[in-house]
């Protein structure tokens, strides 16, 4: 009994003194407890989830059930069908583009394989496809975050001030508008993949390199020639790695520069790959004149460097300068976003002098101790430089142009900076002021960035969407005019056509879309005069010559028909496109000649011989073998 009163007494007495605290501990108690749940919510763990979270939102309506501009010739899922591992090996002995007839002076054969593999997981199901590019995004922007909290860490922030300044930061990195083209884009994959390379390579060598300096080494050098094989701006990870030693280390020069040292053995990894690059090109042909060819016509390959992807030259430097400003603003104001981009208006003095002033502030910074501008924008120009084809892409003469693809890695850059911003912000501050302020910018962008990946749905709401902010531009008008006429939506092509006489007259590409779709309303004059225009533009306008047969096919033109697609055969550059070129002359003259289609059938046969991934040649096959009843066990 005498047990029950005490424990009674002391029940009461507690409740007395809850019931008489002060207000003031009443605020700092209750002030305790709202920090103890923020800080709960704020862990790594819980802020990779929201990370995952805010991404998928922004690139939810990213996986549409359709194939957009390149992704209609290297998404085919047919073009993969019965490769065996021989033919995969192909793809690192052939430039990326050689399967369609073009010589584009690329070498990505990893890109390549991860398109196969998706052939194989997914067959027809397209929107596998651009799933497999979202989980790459998001796994991107899980490393830039873990990246950022690594570099935030030696601050002297607390690291929950760290981990939420790089979440912030990384948010907006995921959700940036600028990456809509490289997410919806298969294609573009590469950039993607590029920069899970770059910066989770960066990530692991930094966090492993003060305790195991040659397995830091070893590792990157075999990330470096992975990242090469993926697409050529990984190019920049061994001056990245550099800086990044230099900038977050407080050891004397001489000490940091004997850590940069051994920076030289990735020449091995570099050296590996320009020697495949070198064979792959090697054997490069002239364009076919194929939908996408007019970017190969902006290329053109010539001896010593520049078949390694070597072009030294001074005066490439202005106009990098200018394609640097016009990122930079992208990357700060992203709209609207376009597929091509009109050459910049800005002066040069004003874009060189911004950013030298933008160089100075950053220095100033680093005197003072504060590296996150000076790191941010030189991870920005180092990773940028393989696309202002200062010392990459071979034999470019033309000004550089901005695409936002080529700023998915340099992007990285303005997270390093807003970071670094934000960690300080968060010491000055207060908190929930500082993050409601910064999550406003992915609010914002979100929209914008869905916006985007709707009009990336199909090829017709994407280059429609071009045409209306860039009506002259001749590499928008042959890209509408193909889709239109890929589509069968003849009347908008030719009215498009009809609108741009002059820019039929400069673009041979241009005007022989426009003679097929011309043809396909009964407006036969104008588009033999169209065809004839090409053919006279270039002479080995082999697309012209052919299209120009099919016409005179229908027309009951026999002979016209013959002369032409003899033509075609005889300018037409790659080997096995001159058996494709045949067997389909064969077939549009000869329709119900069975020797003749036979005849097309070996033709057919031997063109994916030379070229198993020549999608067409295949499906013109199996569409022959049904028409002449071959049996299944004749067909190979």
């Amino acid at each position: 009994m005498a047990q029950q009163n005490r424990s009674r007494r002391n029940r009461s007495l507690s409740r007395k003194q809850k019931q008489h605290k002060s207000p003031a501990r009443i605020a700092v108690e209750t002030r305790n407890r709202h920090q103890s749940d923020w800080s709960r919510l704020t862990t790594p763990r819980f802020l990779l989830f929201y990370l995952v979270l805010v991404t998928l939102i922004a690139y939810s309506n990213a996986w549409p059930n359709s194939l957009t501009f390149d992704d209609n010739i290297f998404a085919q899922s047919g073009r993969y069908q019965d490769l065996g591992l021989g033919d995969i090996a192909r793809f690192f002995t052939e430039e990326l583009w050689s399967a369609s007839g073009i010589d584009a002076a690329l070498y990505r054969p990893f890109l390549l394989v991860s398109i196969a593999l998706d052939a194989q997981l997914f067959g027809d199901w397209i929107p596998g496809y651009h799933l497999v590019n979202i989980l790459l995004h998001v796994f991107a922007t899980l490393l830039v975050f873990s990246f950022l909290r690594h570099l935030l860490a030696p601050s002297g922030n607390p690291p929950a001030v760290s981990s939420l300044a790089a979440f912030l930061a990384a948010s907006i990195f995921g959700v940036h508008p600028i990456h809509a083209e490289v997410v919806n884009s298969i294609f573009n994959r590469s950039e993607i993949l590029v920069s899970i390379g770059v910066i989770g390579g960066l990530w692991w060598f930094l966090k492993i390199h003060e305790r195991q300096a040659k397995k830091a080494w070893a590792g990157l050098g075999l990330i470096y020639l992975l990242v090469l094989l993926c697409r050529e701006s990984g190019a920049s990870l061994p001056a990245l790695a550099v800086i990044l030693i230099w900038m977050i280390n407080s050891d004397p020069w001489q000490l940091r520069l004997r850590k940069c040292i051994p920076v030289l053995w990735l020449l091995i990894s570099l050296g590996l790959y320009l020697v495949l690059r070198a064979y792959a090109l090697g054997g490069g042909a002239e364009t076919g004149g194929r939908e996408g060819a007019w970017v190969a016509e902006q290329t053109s390959q010539s001896p010593g460097l520049e078949k390694l992807g070597l072009n030294l030259g001074s005066e490439k430097l202005v106009p990098a300068v200018g394609l640097w400003f016009e990122s930079l603003k992208s990357l700060l104001w992203p709209y609207p976003l376009q597929i091509y981009y009109d050459a910049p208006e800005t002066p040069f003095w004003l874009a060189l002098g911004s950013q030298l002033g933008l160089i100075g502030l950053a220095i100033a910074g680093f005197v003072q101790k504060r590296n996150g501008l000076i790191i941010g924008l030189a991870f920005f120009y180092i990773s940028i430089l393989p696309s202002s084809r200062i010392l990459s892409e071979a034999g470019i003469d033309k000004i550089p142009e901005l695409a936002d693809r080529l700023l998915y890695l340099p992007s990285v850059g303005l997270s390093i900076v807003l970071a670094f911003l934000l960690g300080w912000l968060l010491q000055k501050f207060k908190l929930r002021v500082v993050v409601t302020m910064v999550a406003i910018i992915p609010l914002i962008m979100t929209p914008i960035t869905r916006a985007r990946n709707a009009e990336w749905a199909s090829d017709i709401l994407l280059f429609e969407s071009d045409y209306r902010k860039l009506k002259n531009k001749g590499e928008i008008l042959i890209t509408l005019v193909s889709a239109h006429v890929r589509e069968g939506s003849m009347t908008r092509a030719v009215e498009i056509c009809d609108t741009h006489p002059d820019a039929q007259k400069n673009q041979k590409i241009l005007s022989t879309r426009c003679g097929i779709a011309y043809g396909h309303i009964g407006r036969y004059d104008d588009a033999e005069q169209a065809f004839f225009h090409a053919i006279s533009k270039q002479q080995s306008a082999v697309d012209a010559h052919f299209q120009l047969a099919i016409m005179y096919v229908h027309l009951g033109r026999k002979a016209n028909a013959e002369n032409h697609f003899e033509q075609a055969v005889a300018t037409e550059k790659q080997v096995f496109l001159k058996h494709y070129r045949k067997a389909m002359g064969l077939i549009q003259l000869h329709p119900d000649f069975r020797v003749k289609l036979l005849e097309a059938r070996a033709e057919l046969k031997q063109a994916l011989e030379l070229q198993p991934q020549h999608f067409e040649s295949r499906e013109e096959l199996e569409k022959l073998d049904k028409k002449l009843a071959i049996p299944d066990n004749q067909r190979n």
